[in-house]
Formats: structure tokens, C-alpha cells, sequence
């Protein structure tokens, strides 16, 4: 009985979390909901814990992970980061430095975002993220708030669940520059970045496998960014020893690919822990900037920033209650540099 417990505690759970272990720009997909316990609890005059399992895998109507059809769901995801003497730097020409040196400009973010979930057939649903970020950069005296980008996506479960079976879930999401892009704020100004700048595209798959009393799951994912163009955003950037006035005209971002493979333990019926790790590998991007001289006139100049690698250790403490009530609590340390110091985050259902 404890066993299937397990087993059953586990399940929810990671279905729960799989979204998260994509790259930073699927890190905002939402959690998956499902409702099995009632399935699973013994009745009187009906099959025991273990046989329930046995039907519910077997039971093409019931073992769907994502929403059923005509179910919505809403949830709230709370994260604080905490950057270490980050700033919006100048550009070096002759360095080395990656789109991180041009994008992050605050030591400390608090975002909010509101998950919006839809199950338009028993294996297919669409979700839809509203964030809103408050941001605040400690060495310029600057702090803001404003949305950011808008995320929107779809899941699909192609084949039902089976009990000692790899189990899939496909998704596709896209990011729309809904938020404050950093290739247009004024850098000497009193507002931050709380968008990307540019639209992107990506889709991937999660995986997860029931390993009694573990689960183990993992994701791949794509992503395609779009870059911006049409930009016109005043910096200096350094040549050898001068220092040349300029203007950033056109962001050609590079695509990155993720991978992530974790572990969930149901220590108690009600009480989950997952562990994971998430590499990610982001391409080379391309600045373009111009700048006036007195003889050849306006002079246009193309730098290409290094490929950047980017790892994170995440530990999810879950508790889930009845009515698919549940509290999922992440801490998030950086393994490489380049990234927050700290993320701490806490998601819950609102219906």
C-alpha cells in the first residue's frame, strides 16, 4: 500500500513540475495538473491500491497527464532572483563578452506570473503566462515594474500513460515582446528591461518514467530566437585604447538548445522532492552598430559574441492536498557563471 502511494504521489507531482525543466525561456511554461488520487483510494467493495494502478494505466480514458477535456486551471508563480554585480555594461569590441553583457541590468527581480491553462481534448492543451517583473538596480538607484513578455503555448500527450513505460509529452511555445526590451530603453534613464527585446519559438519534449518509488523525467528543447532589428539605442563601445559614441542598430540573437534529466522521491504521501539539473547552449549572437567619423562618414560595424553555456542545479520541495490543491517550493543555484546568484520561487493553483 505505502508502495503504491508512492508511486501515485510521485506521479502527480512531476506532472506538476516537467514544464520548468525547460530553458530559460520555457523555464515560464505552466505546471501540469491531474486529478488521480480518488482513483487510487481504496473503497469499500472495490479493488485494492494495487489494482487500481493496474486499471488506471490500462484506462485509455483516465490516464491522459494534462487537463481533461473542458477543464481549466489557473496558477501563480512567485520568483526572486539576485544578480551579483550585474550591470548594463558598455560593449568591448575587441574582448570577449556574450548578449548577457547587453540584456541584464538589475541585481535584484521579483516577477510574479499567472499561468492560464486549457484542456481542449484529454491529451492536447494550450496555456497562456502573464508575467509582471519589478526590478531594481542597486548601483544605479534605479528600480521599476512593468509586464514582461507574454508566453503562450501547446501540449500534447501522444499516447497514453502505461505503468513501467516512458511516458512523452510534446509542447511548442512562443515569447511576444510584450515586455520592456533592453535594446530600447534609455540607458542613462529610469527604466529597466523586463522583456527580452524579440520574439522566440520553442519546442522540445518532456519525458518521464515511473521507477517505483522514483520517477525519473527529463526534457530537450529548441529555441529559435527572432532577434530585433529596426533599434536605434545609443553606447559606447571600445576600440583598442579610443572609445567610440555609437548606436546599436540590429540584435541577431542565437538559437540555444536545453537538455534536463532529474529525479522525484515521494518521501510521504502528501510530501514530494525533485532534483535536476539543466544544461543549456545558446549560439553565438551578431551586434550591429554604426558610428560618424569626420572622413568616411557613418561607418557600420558588426560584432559576434561568443557561445554561451549555462548550467542550474534546482531542488522542488512539493506538498499536495486534497482537490488538487498543491504547493510547490524551488531553489535554484547557478553551476555556471553568468547567470543569478540565487532563485528562490514558489508556484500554487488560484482555481
Amino acid at each position: 500500500m505505502f508502495r503504491c502511494m508512492h508511486v501515485e504521489s510521485v506521479y502527480v507531482f512531476i506532472i506538476l513540475s516537467l514544464s520548468c525543466a525547460t530553458a530559460a525561456t520555457a523555464e515560464n511554461l505552466s505546471k501540469e495538473q491531474q486529478s488521480i488520487k480518488e482513483l487510487l483510494l481504496p473503497k469499500k467493495g472495490e479493488n485494492t491500491s494495487e489494482e487500481n494502478i493496474k486499471e488506471l494505466f490500462s484506462k485509455a480514458d483516465d490516464n491522459y497527464s494534462l487537463l481533461p477535456k473542458g477543464d481549466f486551471s489557473a496558477s501563480m508563480n512567485i520568483d526572486y532572483s539576485y544578480f551579483e554585480a550585474a550591470q548594463q555594461t558598455t560593449v568591448i569590441l575587441d574582448g570577449r563578452f556574450t548578449i548577457l553583457d547587453i540584456v541584464f541590468d538589475s541585481e535584484r527581480t521579483l516577477s510574479t506570473s499567472v499561468g492560464l491553462d486549457y484542456g481542449i481534448t484529454n491529451n492536447v492543451n494550450v496555456g497562456l503566462s502573464l508575467p509582471y517583473y519589478i526590478k531594481n538596480n542597486e548601483q544605479a538607484g534605479i528600480t521599476s515594474h512593468d509586464v514582461g513578455d507574454t508566453q503562450v503555448s501547446a501540449r500534447w500527450q501522444p499516447t497514453p500513460s502505461e505503468s513501467g513505460k516512458l511516458t512523452s509529452l510534446v509542447f511548442i511555445s512562443a515569447s511576444i515582446p510584450t515586455g520592456q526590451s533592453p535594446y530600447e530603453t534609455d540607458l542613462e534613464g529610469k527604466r529597466l528591461a523586463t522583456g527580452q527585446g524579440f520574439p522566440s519559438i520553442v519546442i522540445g519534449a518532456n519525458f518521464f518514467k515511473v521507477l517505483d518509488p522514483l520517477i525519473g523525467f527529463g526534457s530537450v528543447s529548441y529555441t529559435h530566437n527572432m532577434g530585433a532589428d529596426d533599434i536605434r539605442q545609443l553606447r559606447t563601445f571600445f576600440l583598442g585604447e579610443n572609445t567610440i559614441p555609437g548606436a546599436l542598430t540590429d540584435v541577431d540573437a542565437g538559437d540555444s538548445f536545453s537538455v534536463a534529466l532529474g529525479l522525484s522521491y515521494s518521501i510521504t504521501y502528501d510530501f514530494t522532492l525533485s532534483m535536476q539539473y539543466q544544461h543549456s547552449i545558446t549560439d553565438s549572437s551578431t551586434f550591429t552598430w554604426e558610428y560618424a567619423t569626420e572622413k568616411e562618414g557613418i561607418i557600420e560595424e558588426k560584432i559576434k559574441s561568443i557561445p554561451f553555456d549555462s548550467g542550474v542545479a534546482k531542488v522542488t520541495a512539493g506538498w499536495k492536498g486534497e482537490n488538487d490543491k498543491y504547493m510547490n517550493v524551488h531553489f535554484t543555484m547557478p553551476m555556471t557563471p553568468g547567470q543569478p546568484d540565487i532563485i528562490i520561487g514558489i508556484s500554487f493553483p488560484l482555481k
